[in-house]
This record gives C-alpha cells, sequence and structure tokens, in this order.
C-alpha cells in the first residue's frame, strides 16, 4: 500500500487517546504524531472539549491548522480563527435540557464560541476544569443558550448519571445528540453534531473522500467518525461502542502509548 497516496488526513481524539490518563503526550505517540506528518498526512485534532482547551496542546501537538471542537459542533482554524462549521443547541431545546439539569441537582457547563461556561462553582464543576485544562467563566447559561450553545452538559455524581443516561437518550432521542462520556457526564448537541460531521467538512474543504481519513479514537463521542472513516483504530482500553464501530483495534500494552501502536498499524 502506497499510505503516502491513500491517506492524507487524520482525525484523532484527545482526551484517552493521544493523552494519557495523566493529560500529558507520550514520547511514543508524539513520534507517532512526526510519522503521520512524515508521510504526508494532515493532522486534525477533534476532541468533546472546548476549541480553547484543544489549542491549549498546539505547543505539544504541533497542529495550526483545523480543530474539530465541542464532540464535533465546531471546526475552528487554529491559527486564523476562520469557522469552517458550527452547529448549536436549538434554543427551546437548550433551555429545556438546562431546567431539567437543575431539577436533577446537576451541575451545568455550556460551551458557547467564546468559551466555556456556568453559574456556579461546585465540586463536580472543579472535577471537569482539573481535566480540560480551562476553567470556566461565571454567565448565565439561558441567555448563553438564546445566543447559541455548541453542547450543554450535565454533571453530577457518576451512579446518578448511569440512571439518569437512558432516560435522557430515550427522551431526546432524534432531538438532540445525547452522549455519555466522562463517568460524571452527559452532554446534549445539536441532533446533526458529531465528530463525524465535523471531519466531513475538514475533508471537504481540503477535496479530500473519506477513504482518505484515518480516525483514532476511544469514547462514546468517537463512533460516528470511527464508523465513518475510510480507516479507523480504536483504542483497546477505549469504550466498546468505540471498539465495534473501528475497522481495527490497537493491540494490548500501555494505555498511554496505545495511540503509537494504532499509527504502527495503519503505516506497517
Amino acid at each position: 500500500m502506497n499510505v503516502k497516496s491513500s491517506y492524507r488526513l487524520a482525525v484523532i481524539d484527545l482526551d484517552e487517546t493521544l493523552l494519557g490518563h495523566d493529560k500529558q503526550i507520550s514520547a511514543a505517540n508524539l513520534k507517532a504524531l512526526a510519522r503521520l506528518r512524515a508521510v504526508g498526512i494532515e493532522i486534525v485534532i477533534a476532541s468533546g472539549r472546548h476549541h480553547l482547551s484543544i489549542a491549549s496542546f498546539e505547543k505539544e501537538t504541533k497542529c495550526e491548522g483545523w480543530i474539530i471542537s465541542s464532540a464535533g459542533a465546531m471546526v475552528r482554524h487554529a491559527v486564523t480563527g476562520e469557522i469552517l462549521h458550527e452547529l448549536t443547541l436549538p434554543v427551546e431545546l437548550a433551555l429545556e435540557v438546562y431546567e431539567r439539569g437543575r431539577a436533577e441537582n446537576c451541575s451545568l457547563i455550556g460551551y458557547h464560541r467564546t468559551g466555556a461556561f456556568i453559574e456556579e462553582e461546585t465540586e463536580w464543576i472543579r472535577v471537569d476544569t482539573g481535566r480540560s485544562r480551562q476553567p470556566p467563566r461565571l454567565a448565565d447559561l439561558r441567555e448563553l443558550a438564546r445566543d447559541g450553545l455548541q453542547k450543554l452538559m450535565l454533571i453530577t455524581a457518576a451512579e446518578k448519571i448511569e440512571a439518569l443516561y437512558p432516560v435522557l437518550e430515550s427522551e431526546y432521542r432524534g432531538r438532540l445528540y445525547v452522549v455519555h462520556t466522562e463517568r460524571e457526564m452527559i452532554e446534549f448537541l445539536s441532533p446533526e453534531a458529531n465528530k463525524a460531521r465535523g471531519a466531513q467538512a475538514v475533508a471537504a474543504r481540503l477535496g479530500l473522500a473519506r477513504e482518505q481519513v484515518i480516525a483514532f479514537g476511544d469514547g462514546n463521542n468517537d463512533v460516528p467518525v470511527l464508523a465513518w472513516a475510510g480507516m479507523s483504530v480504536a483504542m483497546d482500553h477505549g469504550r466498546p461502542a468505540a471498539r465495534k464501530a473501528a475497522r481495527l483495534v490497537t493491540p494490548a500494552g500501555p494505555p498511554e502509548e496505545a495511540f503509537a501502536r494504532g499509527v504502527e498499524m495503519v503505516l506497517d
């Protein structure tokens, strides 16, 4: 296989794929990024994180092009700031989810194109801030919903989220994209927003077919892009749905180097 002519774009998840559990990029994964670039493959990070949080890893990843953020709701250029693609929650549904979250005593975080926002700091907000490297700002989430939220997140104890998720996923099926990401979190997005849609927007801009795209991921929000891409690799420690959606699954080994093993599978 002539890799250089076959694959031109790599869409790579951040947390637990490129980043290890310690939120660092291992030396092996950095070498794997360099190897992809060496054969002419452009790197695009695709994460559930906000654009600004992903951009904070620019020095390590050397990604200075398109970023797919908010689980595919936003595609924005890291350098120019150009917005290629944005899908926001329908206002009425965003307000409905907001009220439901408050009724369930969940903490809420809203992602707006200008940043991550909360109405009050709680222990669960602090848990998420520790993961995201992006301290949220205070704002009225209802007002932001009227201007367009990329996603709205409910955060509380993992046991409560496990019980709430199937109920809310069924209740909003077909109306919103509802995805269980972290153990303590449920995310709500536009029904048309997902990482595959973001990757499609980038591929179209670059004039590439899906067969020229490789996707790497581990989580539930990676499932659409793993299923869509011409080649896809799930991390062996990933969620069952991600492993099922991908064409390849990495062999067992240190989780912080799983991405590097995936690149070896594709390029060797």
